[in-house]
């Protein structure tokens, strides 16, 4: 959604500079006050940076979170005394009979409801909890593009070669990227960060889940790209007012290959993206340091399947065990994460363009209508 806000913004501003170099002699010329642009500026701004809060806090925080989290199951028994007649003598110099009841109650999760997780991490942290470990991950992404770009530079311009480099650097940088997991799960520490950095013998637990992941997604990328070509669908993407060239027929045409394409994203990520990007949450969660807590529920032992270092055992756990071990309920919960995160996305883009809208009225006054009505007649 941010992209696309800056890409119809950075095309408004750009139909602007062009009309004011090269003036429409309907319109006349006219020239956009710096106000104008100060504001238009302004409120990209401010919408970049709330949908990237909403992105990290909901999207990234919350998320992991969803993705760790082992709702506890507390035992209780409960004893109460019985009236049945005793069968013998005996048995009633010993008292009366008593009746336990044992009761299994699983505790509702942190991460069900949004108010409730922002509630949790007030508590361990303040306001500011719900930012804990942004600046890892935007170190993590500084030093990751850093890599990208001086590795792109050393083989040809392709897809294929760029998704490679992408999985290379994802994959040497495992360790970092654990980091920042492991400090938004856990407690508040007063370790520095490089103590919080896992140790070089974890990168053969990291590696694999690591490049795994990597791969699935570029896998996808690319083969959406690839249906994007097939389909012919490039040059209505870079520019919509195409379709007004189309007839009715080719029109749905093109609507329903896009739909199979938005469909092949969707189903891809559910089946593909997700599970492989849970299963190494959850193994770089397994590396949590044993005087370490987790914020929330954690199951150390991946349902018995793993035996903790701290218990004597290797702690290992691979991205099958990883992903079996979490149930369906924590799935729906964290697709109901993702659905909401998307629902608060659009609902942000919606409001910023008719804002932006109402701006550029504001601005352009009647040479809008003027501009308007000259795009249309350019287009028959």
């Amino acid at each position: 959604m941010a992209s696309v806000m800056h890409h119809l913004v950075s095309r408004g501003l750009e139909a602007v500079q062009q009309h004011q170099e090269n003036p429409d002699q309907t319109l006349g010329p006219f020239k956009v006050p710096t106000w104008g642009f100060v504001l238009v500026g302004l409120t990209t701004a401010l919408y970049l940076a709330i949908s990237l809060g909403i992105r990290y806090t909901y999207g990234e925080l919350i998320g992991t979170l969803a993705m760790i989290e082992d709702p506890s199951t507390t035992m209780i028994i409960r004893t109460s005394e019985t009236d049945a007649p005793l069968p013998s003598a005996v048995e009633s110099e010993k008292g009366p009979l008593l009746e336990q009841e044992i009761l299994l109650v699983k505790s509702k999760p942190i991460t069900a409801k949004f108010r409730t997780t922002i509630a949790h991490l007030r508590a361990h942290g303040g306001f500011l909890s719900r930012f804990r470990g942004a600046h890892v991950l935007a170190a993590y992404y500084l030093v990751y593009h850093f890599m990208c770009s001086l590795l792109f530079r050393l083989v040809p311009h392709t897809l294929g070669y760029r998704a490679i480099i992408t999985v290379v650097a994802s994959t040497i940088l495992c360790r970092l990227n654990a980091t920042w997991t492991l400090i938004v799960i856990s407690e508040a520490s007063e370790k520095r960060f490089l103590q919080r950095v896992p140790s070089r013998t974890s990168f053969r637990k990291l590696a694999g889940p690591t490049f795994l992941n990597a791969v699935a997604k570029q896998v996808v990328f690319l083969g959406l790209v690839e249906m994007f070509n097939v389909f012919g669908l490039q040059p209505y993407a870079t520019d919509l007012s195409r379709l007004t060239e189309l007839n009715e027929g080719e029109r749905l045409n093109v609507l329903f290959h896009s739909f199979i394409v938005i469909a092949t994203a969707v189903l891809a990520g559910v089946f593909v993206i997700i599970p492989t990007h849970v299963a190494l949450k959850r193994v770089q969660a397994s590396l949590l340091p044993e005087e370490d807590e987790s914020i929330v529920p954690f199951d150390r032992t991946f349902n018995g399947k793993v035996v903790p270092e701290i218990l004597g055992g290797s702690g290992r756990v691979g991205m099958t065990e990883a992903w079996k071990s979490f149930d369906w309920n924590g799935r729906v919960r964290l697709f109901k994460v993702y659905a909401k995160v998307a629902a608060m996305q659009g609902a942000l883009f919606m409001l910023f363009t008719i804002v932006l809208a109402g701006e550029v009225r504001i601005i352009l006054g009647d040479q809008l209508d003027k501009m308007v009505m000259a795009a249309s007649r350019g287009a028959r």
